[in-house]
């Protein structure tokens, strides 16, 4: 299983995490649940916003990205806590 990818640091440092529209808290979830979960909070948001998806599953990594990419939508950046299993995907709504 791939572990997910921390956000990139921006020149000073810092990570810039990207505004989210809305946020959906899945943990404990499996991708049998989330998915369509997640389906239903995009289509609830206007194209381009972005979804934060906070989720503390090993399944949810590559869920996520598979998912984006099968629907059209963008997985913009992902965040791991330090010492968690917490992890925040951002996703942006499709524009088309």
């Amino acid at each position: 299983m791939k572990v997910p990818r921390k956000a990139q640091p921006s020149v000073l440092g810092q990570v810039d995490a990207p505004a989210s529209d809305a946020t959906l808290y899945a943990n404990g979830l499996t991708c049998g649940i989330l998915e369509p979960l997640l389906a239903r909070q995009l289509r609830a948001l206007a194209p381009g916003q972005i979804l934060e998806v906070q989720a503390d599953s090993k399944e949810a990594a590559d869920g996520m990205r598979a998912w984006t990419r099968l629907t059209g939508n963008t997985l913009v950046n992902v965040e791991a806590e330090a010492g968690s299993r917490q992890v925040s995907y951002f996703v942006r709504m499709k524009t088309s």
